[in-house]
C-alpha cells in the first residue's frame, strides 16, 4: 500500500475520526502512525513519552470508535492522574 492510499483509508476510518476529533477538541497534539497490520496514534499529554493508542483498520461492529474513544480517554487520565510521563 502506498503512503497516499494509507493516509486516504485512514481519514476515513471512523475510529481515527472520532479520536483525531477528541484530541482536536481538548487541545491535545497528536500524530497518526501506520503501522503494519495496525494503525496506532501518539498523543502528546506532557513532557515525557506521549500516549500511544492502537486501533484497528477496520472496526468491529458500530460500537468500536465510541470504545476506542472510552479507552484512550482513560488511558489519558490515568497518565495525568499518575504524572508518570515515562510509561509507555
Amino acid at each position: 500500500m502506498s503512503a497516499p492510499n494509507a493516509a486516504r483509508n485512514l481519514r476515513r476510518n471512523q475510529i481515527y475520526q472520532k479520536l483525531s476529533e477528541y484530541c482536536e477538541g481538548e487541545g491535545y497534539p497528536f500524530a497518526p502512525v501506520h503501522g503494519s497490520k495496525h494503525n496506532y496514534i501518539e498523543v502528546n499529554v506532557g513532557a515525557g513519552k506521549p500516549v500511544r493508542m492502537v486501533f484497528s483498520n477496520s472496526a468491529s461492529d458500530h460500537r468500536a470508535a465510541n470504545n476506542a474513544l472510552t479507552v484512550l480517554k482513560r488511558l489519558i487520565r490515568e497518565r495525568l492522574a499518575t504524572n508518570d510521563n515515562n510509561k509507555v
